[in-house]
């Protein structure tokens, strides 16, 4: 009997499939394919599109795997074609431990369900609530930092970013004061960014340097801060207290009007909350840190978003009716999502047969869109590379190829947080950058290590200079 791989490699034969790499074959070229692909991701895949080009076929998967990087072949995949697609991806599998059937991993009547029920956090009316919190946790944050730029001391920013979104997240979303927990989730998210990432087929036991152990203690971790604050609140609101309108109490409280009329269970609240506890500060704390290196390796373009938000600001803190004066900052921020963006890659599967890119994808073929490549294309984006803030002036953004730039996703299942995000992003950032200036630390090496979500390998440590 035929194994898959070799059974892919035959409809390969029969179907028209764009050019790919061969079926790997026995315990060496697996390894090989293994650590050239854990240990330096990035280049393994940029090398693979200059050879096979825009769209390429790998058949070692089970149903074999398309991989593009093309915008008009994303456009496809997220949206006139996403109907045809689910997140049902081995890419997930993993994942799934943590964050179990929440927005992020499910699809159909449960994806919907759920996103119902967590919708109503994410309007313009609690946006606008959440800002004075961004903004009240930034100025908490400065005054940490004070100290440190006052001794001349170094600062891991990665860090720092990391607790205060947490903070921020939580505080909006949950009512909660994470300032206990962020210890505990910071080496909870550290120890998974390694476990998560080690290949599947690689066993815990097995030693792979820096690719960590067993995900179950980082899990538990997070699942007892979780928990905890789900039945604390629970049994408040039991004793009478009054739903105080954060999407905690939401979820605890809701009933799905629109679907069968029942609540959701400590479980389901227990995968939405993570979803969002993880989501939503991980990536934005990452965004920043990208922002503030790619401005300190760009003096130019930091004193220029130094300047403009002194200019606006003064010394008082900002409001959510500033951010429309302070253009450049909002520019940094999506030219750091362009160049080094936290979730660097979308993996879908085909629920039924679809064309993509002129070529039949059968039922179950799994696909990734690298999106990290896509907006590092020259054909996109001129000197690709560079760090340039006029790339997202209303008018450039506006003539852009609409799927050349798509860090939150695009499509029906684009990130719900977006909005979140960015505005989270961008009041933080001016908060900050109204009262230092960030200079990369000496001897800092900054690599982009592309685990669960992209960051830099070595945190970014960076020095502090009073404004």
């Amino acid at each position: 009997m035929q194994n898959a791989p070799e059974a892919v490699v035959e409809k390969k034969a029969a179907a028209r499939l764009p050019n790919g790499p061969p079926l790997r074959r026995g315990i060496v070229e697996n390894a090989r394919f293994f650590a050239s692909f854990y240990f330096d991701p990035l280049g393994f895949i940029e090398q693979r599109f200059a050879t096979y080009g825009d769209v390429y076929f790998v058949p070692d998967a089970k149903q074999g795997l398309f991989v593009f990087r093309h915008p008009d072949h994303l456009r496809e995949l997220l949206s006139t074609q996403a109907s045809k697609f689910r997140k049902e991806h081995s890419a997930f599998d993993r994942l799934s431990l943590v964050l179990g059937e929440g927005l992020l991993t499910t699809d159909g009547d449960v994806w919907k369900r759920q996103r119902r029920l967590v919708q109503p956090g994410f309007t313009k009316t609690k946006l606008a609530e959440y800002s004075s919190v961004f903004v009240e946790e930034s100025l908490k944050t400065t005054r940490e930092l004070d100290g440190a730029a006052g001794a001349g001391k170094e600062r891991d920013m990665g860090q720092v970013l990391m607790e205060l979104t947490l903070r921020a997240v939580c505080r909006t979303l949950f009512g909660h004061d994470a300032a206990s927990d962020a210890e505990t989730v910071g080496r909870a998210m550290q120890s998974l960014q390694k476990t998560l990432s080690r290949p599947e087929q690689i066993p815990d036991w097995l030693p792979i340097p820096g690719a960590g152990g067993s995900p179950k203690k980082a899990i538990a971790s997070l699942d007892a801060v979780v928990y905890g604050l789900i039945r604390a609140r629970r049994e408040e609101l039991s004793r009478g207290a009054h739903p105080s309108g954060n999407l905690l109490d939401a979820l605890l409280t809701a009933i799905d009007a629109e679907g069968n009329g029942d609540g959701l269970t400590e479980k389901e609240i227990r995968d939405q909350l993570m979803t969002l506890f993880l989501a939503g500060h991980e990536t934005t704390s990452h965004a920043l840190t990208w922002t503030l290196y790619l401005l300190s390796q760009n003096p130019a373009a930091r004193e220029a978003v130094i300047a403009e938000t002194r200019s606006v600001l003064g010394d008082r803190p900002a409001t959510m009716d500033d951010l429309a004066r302070l253009p450049l900052s909002l520019q940094a921020i999506k030219e750091a999502l362009r160049l080094f963006p936290p979730a660097y890659l979308l993996a879908r599967r085909a629920s039924e047969d679809v064309e993509i890119a002129g070529y039949r994808m059968a039922k179950g073929t799994e696909a990734i869109a690298w999106i990290y490549m896509t907006q590092r294309d020259p054909r996109w984006f001129d000197d690709p590379t560079a760090f340039r803030l006029e790339r997202f002036t209303e008018a450039n953004e506006r003539a852009m190829h609409p799927f050349a730039f798509v860090p939150f996703g695009a499509g029906p299942r684009a990130c719900i947080g977006k909005a979140f995000a960015m505005l989270e992003a961008h009041l933080m950032l001016v908060t900050l950058v109204q009262r230092f200036r960030f200079s990369l630390a000496p001897r800092q090496v900054v690599v982009p290590q592309p685990r669960i979500t992209m960051h830099p390998k070595n945190g970014l440590r960076m020095r502090l200079e009073r404004l």
